[in-house]
């Protein structure tokens, strides 16, 4: 049986630029310890930008992932873009 441990380490940061545009950035490392094995890190960040005027708002996010299912293999990493629009009446 191979038991393993995990240390996490997050953080993240936000700035508002004014009352309509706040940008902010988020990062997690996350630390498989294997006994008897090698670690492996994952790793994750993000970058945010929102914007609201009025009723709508406007957000985009872009965020990358290097070794997330604890393999170093280049499969295992992943970036994704998401962008969202609200409108409230």
């Amino acid at each position: 049986m191979v038991e393993f441990q995990l240390t996490i380490t997050m953080w993240g940061v936000s700035f508002n630029v004014n009352d309509d545009l706040s940008i902010s950035y988020g990062t997690t490392e996350s630390t498989k310890v294997v006994n008897g094995g090698t670690n492996v890190t994952a790793e994750v960040s993000s970058v945010q930008v929102a914007y609201t005027v009025g009723g709508a708002s406007i957000r985009l996010a872009e965020t990358s992932a290097d070794n997330v299912a604890y393999n170093s293999t280049a499969g295992e990493d992943n970036d994704g873009t998401t962008l969202s629009v609200s409108l409230a009446f």
